[in-house]
């Protein structure tokens, strides 16, 4: 049997999960393509997890360091800069799709190893595109940065997955050139009305953080806030005094439920839909709902 370096295990697994995917690909496969025992493997990585976290740190790794040389190399404006960055990126993203696309919908998000590596990447990536976008645009667009970088983040997303799953494809090259043209007329149109931002650092920081500690306890935060609102509302209520009591009594018992450590997910859901018959309580009721059967997902 042949002695095999843990790189050679890594360059192995990216091969196959490239391939055939996280899901479809075992440690005996793995361990088959590098002609060594499956038990040579678990020597160093514990679970198809450890592995996977470690080819999907070398890939964004890869990407970041081809993307950083496309920038130094570029000799055009930095609008064309940007538009060789997206086609650079869905080349990137749909050669290595079964890598950094397809894990989205796969418990490994929730494993504790590749948790605090996701929210890594996802900063890193946040701050190359913050970065490009005051490159093209420059200081005015600070007063609304936050909101147009999450824009922008959404923009390429779904174009992505279009460009992957359309049953006509999209050309990329035109698709680039499309977003920059749409983030142009956004940025000029926020800058001439004088659009109030939504968005701003906290949002950016709660982002990058989601599902740290810190992000619980600020989704707890939030969770108090949306219900004080809720029942701040009901003390201007204009719709008789009854109604009104029996919204507050059920208040009562959803903010009692909301602090068992353990939730009982049926209660809350009827609670919040007799809340949510209110047209006036409805949007906050969504809200706090999403919040507290997300935190404890």
């Amino acid at each position: 049997m042949m002695s095999v370096t843990k790189q050679e295990i890594i360059r192995s697994a990216f091969q196959l999960f490239k391939k055939k995917g996280f899901l479809a690909t075992s440690i005996q496969e793995i361990a088959e393509d590098c002609s060594i025992a499956k038990g040579s493997v678990y020597k160093y990585f514990p679970s198809k997890e450890d592995l996977f976290c470690q080819v999907f740190d070398e890939c964004q790794t890869a990407y970041f360091d081809q993307a950083e040389h496309l920038k130094k190399t570029e000799t055009g404006t930095p609008k064309e800069g940007l538009v060789k960055q997206i086609v650079f990126r869905y080349q990137y993203f749909i050669e290595f799709n079964r890598i950094l696309v397809e894990f989205t919908e796969l418990p490994i998000t929730q494993d504790a190893a590749f948790h605090p590596l996701r929210n890594h990447v996802r900063g890193r990536m946040m701050e190359w595109h913050k970065a490009w976008l005051l490159e093209v645009y420059g200081s005015q667009i600070e007063p609304f940065l936050w909101d147009l970088l999450f824009i922008y983040r959404a923009i390429l997303k779904d174009y992505l997955l279009r460009i992957l799953y359309e049953v006509k494809p999209l050309s990329i090259e035109d698709t680039a050139w499309f977003i920059v043209d749409k983030l142009d007329a956004l940025a000029a149109h926020m800058k001439r009305e004088g659009s109030k931002a939504l968005l701003g650092q906290s949002s950016y920081d709660a982002f990058i953080h989601m599902g740290s500690e810190d992000w619980r306890r600020d989704r707890g935060q939030a969770a108090e806030e949306l219900l004080g609102r809720v029942t701040a509302a009901l003390e201007v209520w204009p719709s008789g005094s009854v109604r009104r009591k029996d919204l507050q009594e059920v208040i009562h018992l959803l903010g009692a439920e909301i602090a068992q450590p353990q939730l009982k997910r049926p209660l809350i859901q009827a609670l919040c839909a007799f809340l949510e018959q209110e047209q006036e309580l409805k949007s906050l009721v969504i809200q706090l709902k999403q919040i507290v059967l997300s935190e404890r997902d």
